[in-house]
This record gives structure tokens, sequence and C-alpha cells, in this order.
């Protein structure tokens, strides 16, 4: 038999590519999306040295044609892993009190600066909460279908309450859970999980959210039982991770 399918959309060089091989090495053949063409390139070139299943499609998370063909050439996956965002600090009506966010041993990322138009709003929403819905829509007939499927959701602390310096992102990540607590009831009696990952520190090598280690706690959560479902999920290893810098 030909082994099941998972989709890992919006992939990087941390928690991305992390994601597509710990669905490979847990028995998937994995398709993985990106925009950028070399980086698919480049990410295809290690996971064949490494001998893992996978596909890469370049794609924009956020215009669905992109998305309609990626589906289209994937076929019908059992797991989608949505983890496109726009990641950019960002006010609302201030400028930006810093010039850059870093944390922990991360690369930092840079400011936006100006308060953030209309427009730049919209089209991170398209990004961050509506392609994710799209992924769904297109994911779930075959899962309910086939009586069980997993969509994870990338979500993160700013969900629970916005920080000054990261006003679009809290927007989008708050929103993103919203929708995820909407499909988990909506789609849970078809056998369908929906989760959304909240992940309450930043992301690096060597520390306790390693890339790696975040991306098996989306394999746990994927192969929990059904007793066990909960539309949010903590990847949080210490009681006072993801303390507001701003408070």
């Amino acid at each position: 038999m030909p082994s099941p399918t998972a989709l890992v959309i919006g992939v990087g060089p941390g928690l991305g590519k992390a994601l597509v091989r710990r669905f490979s090495r847990g028995g998937y053949t994995t398709g993985f999306a990106a925009r950028r063409a070399e980086a698919v390139a480049d990410y295809q070139s290690e996971f064949d040295g490494a001998g893992l299943s996978t596909r890469g499609f370049v794609a924009d998370a956020a215009v669905p044609a992109d998305m309609d063909r990626v589906f289209d050439e994937c076929g019908a996956p059992e797991v989608v892993v949505y983890n496109a965002a726009i990641i950019e600090p960002s006010r609302f009506v201030t400028p930006s009190g810093i010039s850059e966010a870093q944390y922990s041993s991360a690369p930092g990322w840079k400011a936006n600066g100006e308060p953030v138009s209309v427009d730049y709003l919209v089209a991170s929403f398209r990004t961050n909460v509506a392609g994710a819905l799209h992924a769904v829509q297109r994911a779930a007939p075959s899962m309910i279908k086939a009586g069980k499927g997993t969509v994870l959701l990338t979500g993160g602390v700013l969900a629970f309450g916005p920080w000054i310096e990261w006003g679009a992102v809290s927007l989008g990540k708050a929103a993103l859970r919203s929708l995820g607590h909407s499909l988990f009831k909506e789609l849970t009696p078809f056998g369908v999980q929906v989760a959304t990952v909240a992940i309450h520190g930043t992301m690096a090598k060597g520390t306790p959210y390693d890339h790696d280690r975040v991306a098996d706690a989306y394999w746990q959560v994927h192969v929990r039982p059904r007793a066990e479902w909960e539309p949010d999920f903590h990847f949080k290893p210490h009681a006072d991770d993801g303390a507001d810098p701003d408070a």
C-alpha cells in the first residue's frame, strides 16, 4: 500500500523543515510548500539526501490558486500542518518602539517601523488566517469521507494576549486560534482532529524550544487518542514561559 500523505504549508529553515522531517520519519510521504523556488529546491535536495519521502511545491499560502494546484498534485492528505505566517514586529497607531525584536539565541526580526496600514493588515490576514481556512476547506472533504485526519495550526502565546510591538501578528494568531476552535467543534464529530499548537517561546537550536523538539510535539498531538483531543495544545517547557516583555 502507498504511504499516507502529510502536507506542511509554510516551510522555512526552522520549524517548517523540522515538521517535514518529523512526519516523513513517521511514515508519511510529506509534501511541503514555500514561496521561494530556490528555497524549495534546497530543501528538496536536503530531504532527498536524508532518504526522506518528500515533495516540494513553490506556492504562496495566501493565494488560493497556488494552493489549489498543490492540493491537486499532492492528493488527499491525511495530515495538514498550516505553518505559514507573516512575522514582523509592528504597531497599529504609533511607530515601532524598536528597530528589531530579538529573543533567546534566535535571529532577530526587523520591525515594520511605521504603523501598519489597512492594506498591510488585510494582506497579513490572508497569510496568517485566510490561507489556513482555504487549506482546511480543500483537505476536509477527503478526511470526512475517510473518517480520520488531522489539521494542526501553528499558533503562539500572542493568541492569548497581544504584545505592543507585535500588533498585527498578535491579531492574526488570535484569529487563527478562534478559527481552530470553530473547526474543532465542526470537524470532531467526523473523526477529524483540529488543534492549534501554541508555542510559548522563541524557537532556537539547542534550547528547550529547539525546532526538532517542537516538531515532535506536533507529532505527539497528531497521534494522541481521540479521548485526549483538545483545540489547544501548549508547548511550554517552563511554567513562566511566554511572559509579555511589555508587562
